[in-house]
């Protein structure tokens, strides 16, 4: 679940790009004017849209929550609500209207005023069908979706079917867009294209700190200050302190480790745990390296149970549902050997969906599946699977059970634990092929063509409440990963997860929510739609130029507070 710029002249600017400028080059040119510089921050691969509603992968995330903002926003340190474009809110009597009270002074980055009516555009947007936004179930509440009013031009109120605990919260992701600029689009059919990758740096619009610069595919991504941005820091100085921030896309971790430890980027936010473990050796007045312990994304794996699968056989099908072979193969997975071979012990054995990290919410009672290959084996039988001869598994008409795995090239732990699973796959007679592909073509598979047996990833949320675990958990929202978009719910059990959450989400009472999502935690643990592995380290390497850093395990741990940052010392050539 932040970045400022304002570059010097143009026509500087443009040369700079020609002749591939460095970031030491444009954080001198900044610390001339006696600014709080440019942040140069790793970026692992290649954004995939500019528009917030429609971000899935995390690049796009990081670059589109600095360009857009949103009514309120969680403080990553303390978890609690904040105004953001809004500076005030409340309830009516009866809990069933929340309205907004929106900052009259704030403008979006082409010096338009912000207004109720970009927040009811935006909500339109957010729950049309034909955009297809992964964060419109989100923003239900009790399954009904909030749809903005608009009272006046800065007031803006939400009819609930109920209050509940956490609506607040919810408004933290659901950044606010230009009705100026994207009503056409919407109205047209167009708006999933209009903020495309391609799309011209200037025609992207938002109310963000930073805005959109320059994007050079497979290189850098460039913000620059928004001019217009509205707040201001505890002097009054206007924020941000930043000029900008340069996302240098690096998906080779050799080229991340070496401009770290060379002062070419300043923030690193993924450090591998083996480039950790080297990089703590060069640690001193130049660089800082911060082990937070556990994170709050799981490293997942599971099987795809759409039976509108173009490519999943019948055979394949009845394997996957069966929840005897699903548990099979949770129990064949050696994590310890996993936190050991790949992540050099800097991760956890996950135990359930919730990261030990979210202390608050985190079902206690369920641990750790540990290997054990011989309940594997006796579940495989008591599921009709049988091993003639120490060949392949075979189901009971005989089929040898083989499958793909899908995974990012571009993730060396991932395709490490896949050939790790593999491994331990084989033990039991199961084949398991490996098919790496690029991020994009990746998530087009899992969210679109369903073209893949078994996946495995990693996705974040948020906010740590379990509110933000709606378009995953329910079953009829597009991000159900293992069969998303469902009319009704396939099994019992997603019906019955369908109703606890939406039950903890009407509650008012934290007692009576986390009684709920405990269970929601157990139904997952024992069906396990989601085979969770292993829980790896927050790591960040930071320059100490970078000051006002708050690093947390939670989303984003580096950039959430952005506004603040500040790049001081000199500049590196």
């Amino acid at each position: 679940m932040l970045i400022k710029s304002t570059f010097r002249a143009c026509v500087v600017l443009l040369l700079l790009w020609a002749v591939g400028c460095r970031p030491g080059a444009l954080r001198g040119q900044q610390e001339n004017a006696g600014s709080g510089g440019y942040l140069v921050v790793c970026l692992r691969g290649e954004p995939l849209t500019w528009n917030r509603l429609l971000a899935t992968d995390m690049a796009s995330h990081m670059i589109t929550e600095q360009i857009h903002a949103a009514l309120v926003r969680i403080n990553r340190l303390t978890q609690e609500v904040e105004p953001e474009l809004a500076e005030s809110w409340f309830f009516s009597e009866d809990g069933k209207t929340l309205t907004f009270k929106l900052r009259s002074d704030v403008r979006f980055s082409d010096g338009t005023p912000l207004t109720a009516e970009d927040v009811a555009f935006t909500f339109r947007a957010l729950h049309d069908p034909a955009v297809g936004s992964p964060l419109a179930e989100a923003a239900k509440v009790g399954g009904e979706p909030l749809r903005a009013e608009v009272v006046d031009p800065y007031t803006v109120r939400f009819v609930l079917p109920r209050r509940t605990a956490v609506v607040e919260r919810l408004f933290d992701s659901l950044y606010i867009l230009p009705r100026h600029r994207l009503q056409k689009s919407l109205e047209e059919g167009d708006f999933v294209s209009e903020y495309g990758i391609a799309a011209d740096a200037e025609s992207i619009v938002g109310s963000g700190p930073f805005r959109l610069e320059r994007y050079l595919p497979g290189q850098r991504v460039s913000l620059r200050r928004n001019p217009y941005y509205w707040k201001t820091g505890p002097g009054g100085e206007r924020l941000p302190h930043l000029d900008g921030i340069v996302f240098e896309i690096l998906p080779d971790r050799s080229a991340r480790t070496l401009k770290l430890l060379a002062g070419e980027v300043d923030l690193q936010g993924e450090v591998l745990p083996e480039d950790f473990i080297q990089l703590k050796k060069s640690e001193g007045d130049e660089l800082h390296l911060l082990d937070l312990g556990p994170g709050m994304v799981p490293e997942r794996f599971w099987f795809n149970l759409n039976p509108e699968s173009p490519t999943v056989s019948k055979e394949k099908r009845a394997w996957f549902a069966d929840v005897r072979f699903r548990t099979a193969i949770s129990l064949a997975i050696d994590r310890k050997s996993m936190v050991e071979a790949i992540y050099r012990g800097l991760a956890s054995p996950a135990a359930g969906p919730i990261s030990p990290a979210n202390t608050t919410w985190r079902n206690e009672a369920i641990k750790p599946y540990l290997l054990n290959r011989e309940k594997a084996r006796q579940l495989l039988r008591e599921a009709g699977f049988r091993r003639p001869a120490q060949g392949p598994l075979e189901d009971s008409a005989g089929h040898s059970v083989r499958f793909d795995l899908v995974t990012n090239a571009d993730n060396p732990h991932r395709t490490g634990m896949a050939m790790l699973i593999q491994d331990d796959l084989a033990k039991l007679g199961i084949e398991m092929n490996l098919v790496s592909l690029d991020l994009a073509a990746l998530i087009g598979r899992i969210t679109r063509s369903f073209d893949y047996d078994a996946c495995l990833l990693a996705f974040s949320q948020t906010d740590p409440d379990p509110s933000s675990g709606m378009p995953l958990w329910l079953s009829s929202a597009p991000l159900h990963f293992w069969y998303p978009s469902q009319d009704r719910p396939a099994t019992a059990w997603e019906a019955r997860i369908d109703n606890l959450m939406r039950r903890q989400m009407l509650a008012l009472e934290f007692s009576e929510r986390k009684v709920l999502f405990d269970e929601v935690q157990a139904i997952l643990a024992e069906q396990l739609p989601l085979i969770d592995l292993v829980v790896p380290h927050t790591l960040i390497g930071a320059s100490r130029r970078v000051s006002n850093l708050k690093p947390t395990p939670f989303w984003h741990p580096t950039l959430w507070n952005s506004e603040e940052l500040m790049v001081t010392g000199d500049s590196v050539n």
